[in-house]
């Protein structure tokens, strides 16, 4: 470690806790305005209503897909350059989609937007490039009650993003819903770029221009560092997240179908991440005495039963359950795969394995709503599509089950 290293280290060590709630703070702004909005957005009283149901899931969709593909630089980045300006700039561009979205006025014209400018947002203000961090700021023996903190927090997404869209767009109609939260995550993003410590970077900016020409060898070095149990292990959840993300983001938008009001529905759903706060943070600390691959695998048979569970609501008594369920377990399940890939595959090569790993998520999580969709956006059709995400789920949890067993611990 050099000497500049070396007189930050205290600093960071002091500080690292209130970067962790920093960092929450990004990722609840990020995954609101980004992600979870666009479970009220789609719905026919708001964006779907005026662009279409499948051309909004199409463009987030799509927005998924290109994030994934942006991830495997957004890794490599992170692990050279590092990550406060892959942050700020990912929520300046974040901020811009939204504002472009809140214009459009034709199908094409949102489809178009998200994924080429809120998709590669998604990538850099996303779990991924604060994990990298985490992993710099904390040792192998302190990341799991780390990454519970972080989870813990990051919970209320969803509790506070959700209704808050229902309630803006019922307000200012879904243009002026979308430029509001674009607003807040570009305040926000920036806010906590600034604060945020770097860490130890492995490359020192002397040597950043020439690591910056090597960019392309960095990505294949990752890929050179990848086994065949890490690549059925990511394919697994692949399959997972597609069926996880695709019935989850047609949630408010199947109970409308089903009768029941819209404004209630999404204020029903938000508090899922108040439900998901106790195993947020008991998950990840468990998972010192309980393996990472055991306990995700554990929340993605639960995550089954909800979906199956979902496709028989006819009440609000269904409702409820339904709430109790899924929101146990489900915002645990990307950090506990960023844990369980911390047990098994750790190092200088960490952020660039994610990277991979993320692009198949995004494969995933892109093409869950889409899938969806095409089996049909009527009562009949999220019955069907909700059944075949839950047996899916099943499937994908003992999968991804074996093949982290099969691989080494790592020390890291």
């Amino acid at each position: 470690m050099n000497l500049a290293a070396s007189i930050r280290q205290p600093a960071l060590h002091g500080h690292r806790w209130l970067s962790v709630v920093a960092a929450s703070a990004l990722i609840n702004t990020s995954y609101g305005t980004l992600s979870y909005s666009f479970s009220v957005l789609v719905t026919r009283s708001a964006m779907g209503g005026d662009l279409g149901t499948g051309a909004v899931a199409l463009g987030f969709s799509v927005a998924l897909l290109v994030s994934g593909i942006a991830a495997i630089a957004a890794g490599a980045i992170a692990d050279v350059f590092g990550c406060r300006r892959l942050l700020a700039a990912g929520s300046v561009l974040g901020a811009i989609s939204l504002g472009l979205l809140s214009l459009c006025n034709e199908p094409w014209q949102a489809i178009l937007v998200m994924a080429f400018v809120m998709g590669p947002a998604m990538a850099a203000t996303f779990y991924e490039p604060i994990y990298v961090l985490m992993n710099r700021w904390f040792t192998a023996e302190e990341r799991p009650r780390a990454y519970g903190v972080l989870t813990l927090l990051s919970g209320i997404s969803i509790s506070i993003f959700t209704p808050l869209t229902r309630l803006l767009v019922d307000a200012l109609e879904w243009q002026g819903a979308v430029a509001v939260l674009g607003a807040i995550l570009l305040t926000v993003g920036l806010t906590v770029a600034a604060l945020l410590p770097e860490g130890d970077l492995p490359a020192s900016a002397a040597t950043a221009s020439k690591r910056l020409r090597s960019l392309g060898r960095d990505l294949l070095d990752g890929l050179h560092h990848t086994t065949g149990a890490f690549w059925a292990f990511s394919i697994a959840f692949f399959v997972g997240t597609a069926a996880f993300s695709g019935f989850s983001f047609h949630m408010i938008s199947q109970l409308e179908t089903r009768g029941f009001n819209e404004g209630a529905v999404a204020a029903a759903i938000g508090v899922t991440g108040l439900v998901s706060l106790p195993l947020r943070l008991g998950l990840p600390v468990l998972s010192a005495r309980v393996s990472g691959s055991t306990l995700l695998a554990g929340c993605l048979v639960i995550l089954a039963g909800s979906s199956v569970l979902a496709s028989l609501t006819v009440s609000w008594w269904q409702v409820w359950l339904y709430v109790g369920v899924f929101g146990a377990v489900f915002g645990a399940v990307y950090p506990l795969r960023a844990l369980a890939g911390s047990e098994r595959f750790a190092g200088p090569y960490f952020g660039r394995l994610l990277g991979i790993q993320a692009l198949l998520v995004a494969f995933g999580r892109a093409a869950g709503p889409l899938l969806i969709a095409v089996i049909g956006t009527d009562r009949a059709g999220y019955e069907l599509g909700f059944r075949i995400a839950g047996a899916v789920l099943a499937l994908s949890a003992i999968a991804g089950w074996v093949a982290l067993r099969s691989m080494p611990r790592s020390d890291a």
